[in-house]
């Protein structure tokens, strides 16, 4: 005698869970930067944006942007130092500051290598980009 044909119960395949790690810690530094109210563009390890908060991209206006994945500025200079200083946070762990001259006022951008262990898989983020109007460069509150 036959057995009667019953369909087995699928279970969906969860997702990996490393990239939800690594994202989950990506939004936690990009929640950090927003609680503090410091306009934030973070970083990953080939220099390209993972996140850009509204502070950020309320002070970038026609100056800055992001164009396939990397934060650039209008100005050839500037789009040259920025893209220095980001290399230089990324390689060699130094910070940069860069002035931009805006139609605005000035702009101010502190780039600084963000602390992290090199092997770890779960660590996207790299460095963070700090964009401020305060003449001395400090990172202002939004």
């Amino acid at each position: 005698m036959n057995k009667p044909f019953v369909p087995q119960r699928r279970q969906a395949t969860p997702p990996p869970l490393g990239p939800l790690l690594a994202g989950a810690r990506v939004r936690g530094v990009a929640d950090g930067f927003a609680w503090l109210g410091l306009a934030a563009v973070l970083i990953d390890d080939r220099g390209e944006a993972l996140h850009v908060n509204s502070g950020a991209a309320e002070l970038m206006g026609d100056w800055l942007f992001v164009e396939r994945g990397r934060l650039r500025a209008r100005e050839r200079g500037a789009d040259r130092a920025l893209a220095e200083a980001i290399e230089a946070a990324l390689a060699e762990g130094h910070a940069g500051d860069l002035r931009l001259a805006t139609a605005d006022g000035e702009l101010w951008l502190r780039i600084a290598p963000m602390p992290a262990d090199p092997g770890d898989p779960y660590q996207l983020l790299r460095a963070v980009a700090l964009l401020s109007r305060a003449r001395d460069g400090r990172a202002v509150r939004h």
